[in-house]
């Protein structure tokens, strides 16, 4: 996602939004739901519909407004479920269902799996569901759940029978191929987001060391911390790039294979990115990362939980080292120097 190619009112206005409204206190205070003063205030702007047609009642905007969206979603922790409703929109919206208004959730069957957990369901309005069969529809009220809870960050989620799933997306088939590109879709969302919530973890880092002084110089002169931080801002900026290129590639309108592999590269890598930024975050911070009172931990929480949402870092690099020996080890540079040239 190039933020060069996203509107810059748009992103100047939901940066400020998401600045003034997710305070700690009010991030603390929505765990377990959502911040409902904030989802009113960002749907009234507009923000719900982005990425969805205005023939489709959205407000229309390109997939790079959409990932400018979602990447300050994650930088600032905002505790609304506001990218799962933009998505959750699209895909109704594509397949000729007009999305309802108020908060989304999206359920996506996964072949072999029995169950599908529903991040944000316990506050949605509406599901979303995805298989092989098609797309549909829901009220949340009439969901079946067998299980519920929450995430690391409170986050309240839904388990559902994968059987039910597939019973309710049979609205406008999709033959299959749609509901790979919906999961590669939701993949890129998680990934958009961690990049986000990576840059301000690395940015909370970068201050914490020229704030913390020791032996009476700030922390930050240490040349150990100096590598930390290095190291930290390499697989930041890295996890950006990956979700900037597949975002480029799915806007350039390229083929589905070149769509799933450049999401899953994105979501492979920002798990990977996870593991190594919070742990050196959190050992550049020490125990006061780990507090209520400190806002370290309203980032990592997050990113330790969207790392294993719609797939693990292990699930999609497998698939994406699958798809590269399908198609032959002729095939394997080509396939990856072409991406860009795709935009």
């Amino acid at each position: 996602m190039n933020t060069m190619r996203a509107d810059e009112l748009l992103v100047d206005m939901i940066n400020g939004l998401l600045a003034t409204h997710c305070t700690p206190e009010r991030i603390a205070a929505a765990e377990g739901s959502m911040d409902a003063p904030l989802w009113e205030l960002l749907e009234e702007n507009g923000m719900a519909g982005v990425g969805v047609p205005e023939s489709a009642g959205g407000s229309g905007g390109s997939l790079h407004d959409y990932a400018a969206i979602v990447v300050a979603l994650g930088e600032h922790a905002a505790p609304v479920p506001l990218g799962e409703t933009m998505l959750a929109g699209r895909i109704a919206a594509d397949a000729g269902i007009t999305p309802p208004g108020g908060p989304l959730a999206l359920a996506i069957a996964r072949p072999g799996r029995p169950t599908v957990r529903i991040p944000w369901a316990g506050v949605a309005r509406h599901i979303v569901t995805v298989s092989e069969s098609g797309v549909g529809i829901v009220a949340a009220s009439d969901v079946p759940a067998t299980g519920r809870g929450v995430n690391y960050p409170g986050e309240p989620w839904t388990l559902v029978d994968t059987s039910w799933v597939v019973a309710t997306s049979t609205t406008a088939p999709t033959a299959g191929s749609g509901a790979r590109q919906n999961l590669a879709d939701a993949a890129l969302l998680r990934a958009l987001l961690i990049a986000g919530a990576l840059q301000r973890t690395v940015d909370l880092s970068a201050q914490y060391t020229m704030e913390r002084e020791q032996f009476g110089k700030p922390i930050g002169k240490f040349q150990a911390l100096q590598h930390y931080l290095a190291e930290m801002a390499g697989e930041a900026a890295a996890a950006r790039a990956a979700a900037d290129t597949a975002i480029d590639i799915a806007a350039s309108g390229a083929s589905l294979d070149d769509c799933e592999r450049t999401a899953a590269a994105a979501k492979a890598y920002a798990g990977r990115a996870v593991a190594t930024v919070t742990r050196l975050a959190h050992q550049i911070h020490g125990a006061i990362g780990y507090t209520d009172e400190h806002r370290l931990q309203y980032s990592t929480r997050r990113l330790w939980a969207w790392r294993d949402e719609f797939g693990s870092e292990s699930e999609w690099a497998s698939l994406l080292g699958r798809s590269l020996a399908t198609a032959g080890g002729d095939a394997l540079w080509s396939t990856i120097t072409r991406w860009p040239a795709t935009i």
